[in-house]
């Protein structure tokens, strides 16, 4: 999939995610419903949900979340708490 800075990754379930509001966007398969989802951590916008798609052919990733490759992590950068 691709995302608006470059690979991304569809999901079905992500987690630590906040959702933003839902706004209509053209994306490059067509009109969707959307709502960018923000990492409760550091608090980046690291994708979006898809809502709704107006397109048959695009029903499948209705609430599925795209997760942006560039914008993810392999370190782990939590604070433990005792």
């Amino acid at each position: 999939f691709q995302g608006r800075h470059g690979r991304a990754y569809l999901f079905k379930t992500v987690h630590n995610i906040a959702l933003g509001p839902k706004e209509d966007r053209v994306l490059m398969t067509g009109l969707h419903s959307v709502a960018d989802i923000t990492c409760t951590i550091c608090q980046s916008v690291v994708g979006w949900i898809y809502l709704y798609a107006f397109e048959e052919s695009q029903k499948y990733k209705e609430g599925k979340y795209i997760v942006e490759k560039a914008r993810i992590s392999k370190e782990n950068l939590w604070i433990q708490r005792e």
